[in-house]
């Protein structure tokens, strides 16, 4: 006894099968190869416009990390303590490597096939980077300032001040009787 709801879709010569070339194609297909090609390089576009996409996060990068510095540095205190001078330093040494660094940093967003804007994009991206690592060494410049680390006031530079010869000239001597 056959099941109801069995059906038997082995080809009888009863039945109305169509050849491949009968059948029409689903709709959105196309056969031609050109369509693919643009789907490929649209794919290239994506890629490029998304590693341009991560250069502009990284770029702000530093001025994220300097928050928890800048805590840090307002934590460590004004006084002239071995604590504070080596976070003051972590704060100015950190920022000098990695604007030095920048090109390593941003190598793996360099594509030969990148158009001259979006190089110019990247270039931009790293001029950022380089500004905001300045911006955050400037904070730590001005801790250094408030520690007195820096020479800001005319009295830091009193010992190249020439002296300037005496006008009047005293001597004292005692007569004795």
């Amino acid at each position: 006894m056959g099941r109801t709801w069995a059906v038997d879709l082995t080809p009888d010569s009863t039945s109305l099968a169509l050849k491949p070339e009968q059948l029409l194609t689903p709709p959105g297909f196309s056969e031609s190869n050109h369509e693919q090609d643009s789907r490929v390089a649209a794919k290239k576009v994506d890629q490029t416009q998304l590693k341009l996409k991560k250069a502009k996060e990284l770029q702000w990068q530093p001025a994220k990390s300097f928050m928890m510095t800048g805590f840090m540095l307002w934590m460590s205190g004004n006084g002239v303590h071995i604590f504070s001078i080596m976070i003051t330093f972590y704060a100015i040494y950190n920022p000098i490597k990695s604007a030095l660094g920048v090109n390593g940093v941003f190598s793996r967003f360099h594509d030969a096939k990148m158009s001259p804007i979006e190089r110019t994009s990247l270039l931009t991206c790293k001029a950022v980077f380089v500004a905001m690592n300045l911006l955050a060494m400037s904070g730590a410049l001005y801790k250094m300032s408030l520690m007195g680390l820096l020479p800001t006031t005319p009295a830091d530079w009193v010992s190249f001040l020439a002296v300037p010869p005496s006008v009047q000239f005293s001597s004292g001597l005692t007569l004795s009787t």
